[in-house]
């Protein structure tokens, strides 16, 4: 008896053995196939991913690029040659009349006035001037940035992305992160987060259908990438030798905002502003400021409050809080269609930063606030101002070109 049960026991545990090897078997094959589908995705994963030094959301097609020089190869040959080189958007376009005048101030300088050529283009914001500056094989002794008003003609990123792309930029500016993806480039695969890219061809006119936050957000991360394109930009042509000048946009700060986001807007506040507008069309400034004064300190981003709260303020003679008003009024705007204060402080931080010569357009136009006939339009300040602004850039030209009559010339 006591055999049978030792045989019996035997035999179950043998049982148990066999069962517990079974599943440690099936346990194992789980693991390994975890571990294979885990390293499958990531593969996967790191293998969509695009090999990048400064992680902006766009990139350009090579076939762009093989076209762009082939139908363009006449202006870079020009731009190449140049001794000044002007770029920018429509605002670079605005000195073609002015070159001549540029030309004239080094009459008796040098033995021949220096080649000037206006590479500027409608619609170009600063990503599209820096890669076709890029594309230069030498750059002109001086080159002239005149833009920052079409920065969001064309659309950039998914602000869907919007955490990611700034994630991916604190990475950039970790010192000893972005000196390992400069010295192992693949290694922005595994440290930068995957984003959608906007893959750009030729210029595409985007107009954002985005709700009232996303709109915000939207100009917000604009600005966040316009800051680091301002660096790349300074940092490529101080590289490449050459000088770089920049000109403010001027605001036209008595242009009415176009779009006001619709979060700061309800129908107590338009009932208000339309209150101080009827105020404002009586000349009853001193009624409409302390009203309007209220209003934008309740509505912060509301941009026809804060022009409502400028024309008031120059009704009642304090220039200051008008030109700060006016100036919150260009930020806020939703709709895209001009430059404003946040871009032009980037240009003069930076410039100020790195010793590049600004020439402060917009501060110019705007310490006039108030005078008659400053702008031509809603962008274009009035000839009279140009030719002031064009004698004081011919002034910054003769200093960077250290102008004698033994000077170099082309």
């Amino acid at each position: 008896m006591v055999i049978l049960f030792l045989f019996k026991y035997a035999l179950l545990d043998t049982k148990k053995i066999q069962y517990n090897q079974s599943m440690l078997k099936k346990l194992l094959i789980l693991i390994l196939l975890g571990v294979v589908g885990a390293s499958a995705y990531l593969y996967w994963d790191y293998s969509k991913k695009r090999t990048v030094i400064t992680p902006y959301p766009y990139s350009f097609l090579n076939s762009f690029d093989e076209k762009f020089q082939k139908d363009h190869a006449k202006e870079i040959q020009e731009a190449e040659n140049a001794k000044i080189l002007i770029v920018g958007d429509r605002m670079g376009k605005t000195l073609d009349p002015y070159t001549d005048n540029i030309r004239s101030q080094f009459q008796g300088l040098l033995k021949t006035p220096p080649t000037i050529y206006n590479w500027s283009a409608d619609n170009e914001g600063l990503f599209r001037t820096i890669h076709k500056i890029k594309m230069l094989k030498k750059l002109p002794p001086i080159i002239i940035y005149f833009g920052g008003t079409s920065e969001l003609f064309e659309k950039k990123f998914e602000i869907d992305d919007q955490k990611k792309i700034l994630k991916n930029f604190k990475t950039f500016d970790d010192e000893k992160l972005i000196s390992l993806i400069i010295t192992f480039p693949w290694v922005s695969k595994a440290l930068y987060r995957d984003i959608h890219y906007q893959d750009l061809g030729e210029f595409k006119e985007y107009k954002s259908n985005l709700a009232a936050n996303a709109k915000l957000n939207e100009k917000q991360l604009t600005f966040k990438l316009f800051e680091y394109e301002v660096r790349e930009f300074v940092d490529y042509i101080k590289d490449k030798k050459s000088n770089l000048v920049f000109i403010t946009a001027p605001l036209n700060l008595e242009a009415e905002p176009k779009e006001v986001c619709a979060h700061a807007e309800s129908e107590d506040v338009i009932g208000v502003q339309q209150e101080i507008e009827a105020e404002l069309k009586e000349g009853a400034y001193k009624m409409a400021f302390p009203k309007a004064l209220e209003l934008s300190g309740v509505t912060f981003s509301n941009a026809r409050s804060f022009y409502l709260l400028g024309r008031a303020a120059q009704g009642v003679g304090d220039i200051k809080t008008a030109r700060d008003a006016l100036m919150k009024a260009t930020v806020f705007d939703c709709a895209n269609w001009r430059g404003n204060a946040v871009y032009n402080a980037i240009i003069k931080g930076y410039a100020q930063k790195n010793q590049i010569n600004v020439l402060d357009f917009d501060q110019f136009m705007s310490s006039k606030l108030g005078d008659e006939g400053l702008f031509q339009d809603e962008i274009v300040p009035q000839n009279v101002f140009y030719q002031s602004m064009v004698s004081e850039l011919g002034d910054i030209l003769k200093k960077i070109l250290s102008v004698n009559e033994e000077g170099v010339s082309k």
